[in-house]
């Protein structure tokens, strides 16, 4: 089921170019993750932390996802001026990114007024991001519920993601 859900993500919104070069010396084509790398790299969905390094071992923030959710569609974010969130300002390379999501209701923000752009990205926090990115485009089915009982911190989970988590659960992710 998640490789159905991802390949209908990536191959609904993204239009690989062929060829070309890849360009992140950090990234070697042994490593497992190579060819996911490259891939969304040839696409435009990730860019890398510097014209030749990728780091594929770092930390993702909160600004960071939903610029790839947002490259993964192709959508034009220029419009997107404002989502009222105090720690996004309207001149950083995030803002128009983190104020589409957040138009879209694909983000809330970690309050009615932060978003917590730099802040690194926690599992439920991504689960549900991708959730609702997926709802919005018609791929989540009602029916599919994921039991969380086989993580030894299921009990932990925040209210706002168990059902976030339970899709991802059942989808593989």
């Amino acid at each position: 089921l998640y490789r159905g859900v991802m390949e209908d993500i990536y191959n609904t919104y993204t239009t690989a170019p062929s060829g070309g070069s890849f360009p992140f010396t950090d990234v070697a084509a042994s490593r497992w993750s190579y060819s996911y790398i490259r891939q969304l790299y040839e696409a435009g969905v990730i860019d890398g932390m510097t014209p030749t390094t990728f780091v594929p071992t770092g930390d993702v923030t909160r600004a960071q996802f939903v610029k790839m959710l947002a490259k993964l569609q192709g959508v034009d974010v220029s419009e997107y001026r404002s989502a009222g969130f105090e720690d996004v300002p309207a001149d950083v390379w995030y803002a128009p990114y983190v104020n589409w999501a957040a138009a879209n209701g694909i983000v809330n923000g970690t309050s009615a007024t932060t978003f917590d752009p730099s802040g690194q990205i926690t599992r439920e926090q991504l689960a549900t991001m991708l959730y609702r990115y997926a709802q919005s485009r018609g791929l989540v089915k009602a029916d599919v519920q994921g039991d969380l009982s086989a993580f030894t911190d299921s009990a932990s989970v925040s209210l706002y993601a168990v059902e976030a988590m339970r899709w991802a659960v059942a989808a593989g992710i």
